[in-house]
């Protein structure tokens, strides 16, 4: 099992990733979940955080190449700000669910990963403008008009930030639990990043499997 004494979390993306603004929504938002049937959740009493491999270590049990990919970095030893109220959000689910924290062979570990993307939104708007024509003379005139209709197209860009929790069985080594939710970055959710990550990731585990069951964690 992956030594997790330091419990970093793998971050994935921008900072701007993690502002989702999902409670301010006019309608309630609800997460996209998949999670293993055949798991017995309620077998679970411990979790920790995922820990990804240093890359130099990856590199050495790689013998045919030695080699590690430039965007391939080792973990940072430091932890951000997001990091913090992305754990504490997550810590305050998972005891929510009545699991222990642990550094040491914990059943569980707890991933996060977050990504920003920008997309563009087009709309189809109507036009009308008049053609005319006409002729003047020195005792007569005349003048007539024909309209023209058409659509005009309006492109807007914004920001979409995505963020997946994924719970992972330690011993087995596989994902028995998925958690994902994306919505559009606003300016409220940047000015307080902590209440929004936690509105995130409440929204996230409200769908998590003890919740659904009588006598649960």
């Amino acid at each position: 099992m992956a030594n997790i004494n330091n419990t970093l979390v793998r971050v994935c993306g921008t900072a701007l990733t993690v502002l989702l603004a999902l409670s301010a929504c006019s309608s309630p938002r609800q997460a996209t979940v998949d999670f293993d049937r055949n798991v017995n959740f309620q077998q679970y009493q411990t979790y920790g955080f995922y820990q990804a491999e240093p890359a130099a270590q990856r590199a050495a049990t790689e013998p045919l190449t030695g080699e590690v990919a430039a965007d391939d970095a080792d973990v940072k030893a430091y932890t951000t700000l997001l990091d913090q109220h992305f754990r504490t959000a997550i810590r305050a689910e998972m005891a929510a669910l009545g699991y222990q924290y642990s550094e040491q062979n914990p059943n569980l570990l707890v991933n996060y990963m977050s990504n920003v993307e920008t997309r563009t939104d087009v709309r189809s708007s109507p036009f009308s403008v008049n053609a005319g024509f006409g002729h003047y003379g020195r005792n007569s005139s005349f003048m007539f008009g024909v309209p023209l209709f058409g659509n005009q197209l309006e492109k807007k860009d914004y920001k979409v930030g995505t963020v997946t929790i994924d719970v992972v069985d330690a011993s087995a080594k596989r994902v028995v639990w998925q958690g994902l939710l994306e919505g559009r970055l606003t300016s409220k959710a940047m000015a307080n990043p902590q209440q929004a990550i936690s509105d995130t990731v409440q929204l996230i585990y409200q769908s998590y499997p003890t919740r659904l069951v009588t006598g649960s964690k």
